[in-house]
């Protein structure tokens, strides 16, 4: 079975492609806003470089937040367009998962941390000690500074939050804290892909037609409309 697997929940755009032999390719492409534009042609092109086309596909899988609100949309719009054509079985990965997935077999836990602006992150944690990342504990939203001060463990922190609050966690963590470089923010698609195809495998998918979006946090402007009253 080969699996297409999509990032649109960070700044960056992720696609992979695996098979039972493992990955087959990955691209990645520090994108900003332009999700929409260039990933159906990014899932073109590496679908055509590997020899392949979408007929060849046997299930998608899609990160489906938390992140961007409209990226996260885009990525998960797609994957459900290409299932519900072909009547391929969705898989839903969480964004931090993926991004914690970039780091397997580490002594120490994986804390991944998205910048979720108006001083938030969204934060998990996650056992990567084995080949996949377990969740510690559910994903969430926090105010940086609340969540040091619930989790003052050694830890090693990952993504764009972490980069942006780095000098919070050194403050607040000292010695144990170990964060990532600044150039492995985001998730990976490799992990996204060849993750989802042992998931599909196992009947771990979602009807494409109910697949909805993690955000976490409602979007701004459902907020906004609230305070309005």
């Amino acid at each position: 079975m080969v699996v297409l697997g999509i990032d649109t929940a960070t700044p960056g755009l992720g696609v992979a492609l695996a098979n039972d032999e493992g990955l087959i390719a990955e691209a990645t492409v520090q994108i900003g806003l332009r999700h929409a534009q260039g990933l159906l042609p990014t899932v073109e092109w590496l679908l055509a470089t590997s020899g392949l086309s979408v007929d060849d596909l046997g299930a998608v899988a899609v990160t489906i937040g938390p992140g961007s609100f409209t990226a996260v949309r885009i990525g998960l719009n797609t994957a459900k367009g290409l299932c519900m054509g072909r009547n391929l079985p969705l898989v839903g990965i969480s964004t931090l998962a993926a991004m914690a997935a970039r780091f397997p077999c580490c002594s120490l836990p994986v804390v991944p941390w998205l910048d979720a602006k108006r001083r938030e992150v969204y934060a998990g944690r996650y056992d990567t000690s084995g080949p996949y990342p377990i969740a510690r504990e559910a994903d969430t939203v926090a105010s940086p500074a609340q969540w040091l001060q619930d989790h003052p463990e050694p830890a090693l922190f990952v993504g764009d939050g972490a980069t942006v609050y780095g000098h919070l966690i050194r403050e607040r963590l000292g010695e144990a804290a170990y964060i990532a470089p600044a150039w492995t923010p985001l998730a990976s698609a490799a992990a996204v892909a060849v993750w989802g195809r042992e998931r599909a495998l196992r009947g771990e998918t979602m009807n494409p037609d109910d697949a909805a979006p993690v955000y976490i946090r409602r979007p701004q402007a459902i907020m906004d409309r609230a305070a309005r009253g």
